[in-house]
């Protein structure tokens, strides 16, 4: 069988594909992955950016194949990834778990992310248990169950922690390479906003008034925008080959666990930058931080998760926790 290529389905309105790749690495890179060829977007570019803001369905891709001999090279690399990680034999199955329950536009995007965890949580034992056969099964189980109330129930007990929130999110947008000016402006607001000179001073924030900037981000914003936060969290499930991104270091509920911590450092960018703020300013803010998260480098996957790990706090409940506050 032909190996697949995968473009998002608006690619070649951002990019010139008759050109080498070279020219257009600012815009655009080529993930080899166990399952695909997957070109992908960087949001780093602000056209990539205004684009996923435009696009108000669900994302989609386009498929072709590649034949002759470059099928057998990359079919035989494919071979090679699930011979180091068994579980990437079902690499395609998880990335389409992930897309199905993110783009489930039937509830709101914090409970997809609790029903990703319950999914993730299972399918990570499933794999622990020596059991990975059962994953596809339960792929189709979970994708066609439309009882979200059961799963969600599992998630009742859990309180928001807006300062767990913030120490957090603040903690790796500080970590990431802070070289452009872009994004020394963002996090220099982001700070101002807070009332403090830096994550030293965090302990100085007045939560009433960040908690209430958190409500209107939840209430307002996301109500009128939710399409873009959903679509810039699927465009990294395709940059960081999740649920694989760094597979020779983490497992696939380490991805999620990143996941949740980067989705988290997104809702306290927006929240403390984008009060009073327009479209542009969304932008600026998306593409200045993730132009300093691909300077950084994969490592940043990694260290991020190392240091949840470190504090005790990559358990399910703890990631409940995160994207509800």
């Amino acid at each position: 069988m032909a190996f697949p290529i995968f473009t998002p389905s608006f690619f070649k309105e951002l990019v010139d594909v008759t050109k080498p790749v070279e020219e257009y690495s600012d815009l655009a890179g080529i993930i080899v992955s166990p399952a695909a060829v997957e070109y992908v977007l960087y949001l780093s570019n602000p056209d990539v950016v205004r684009r996923l803001m435009a696009e108000n369905e669900p994302l989609s891709f386009k498929m072709s194949r590649i034949t002759g001999e470059e099928e057998a090279m990359f079919a035989k690399r494919s071979s090679e990834a699930v011979a180091v990680n068994p579980s990437a034999e079902y690499y395609w199955q998880l990335r389409t778990l992930m897309m199905v329950v993110l783009q489930n536009r039937e509830v709101t995007f914090e409970k997809r992310m609790l029903l990703l965890n319950y999914a993730i949580k299972t399918v990570q034992g499933m794999i622990d248990s020596h059991q990975p056969n059962l994953i596809p099964e339960f792929v189709n189980k979970f994708g066609e169950n439309k009882d979200y109330d059961k799963v969600l129930e599992y998630f009742k007990g859990i309180s928001p922690h807006p300062e767990y929130s913030l120490a957090d999110g603040v903690s790796l947008l500080k970590s990431v390479v802070k070289s452009s000016p872009e994004y020394k402006e963002v996090l220099g607001a982001i700070y101002k906003n807070l009332g403090v000179s830096g994550p030293e001073t965090l302990n100085m924030v007045d939560m009433k008034s960040y908690v209430e900037k958190r409500r209107k981000f939840s209430e307002v914003f996301m109500a009128e925008h939710s399409n873009w936060i959903e679509n810039i969290m699927i465009n990294y499930v395709w940059t960081y080959s999740l649920p694989y991104a760094c597979s020779d270091k983490l497992g696939i509920w380490d991805n999620y666990v990143f996941f949740c911590v980067l989705y988290n450092a997104y809702k306290v960018l927006f929240t403390c930058y984008m009060d009073g703020r327009g479209e542009e300013d969304f932008v600026k803010a998306v593409s200045a931080f993730d132009g300093a998260l691909r300077k950084s480098g994969r490592d940043i996957v990694w260290k991020m998760v190392a240091a949840v790990k470190n504090a005790g706090q990559d358990n399910n409940g703890d990631m409940a926790i995160l994207v509800l506050s």
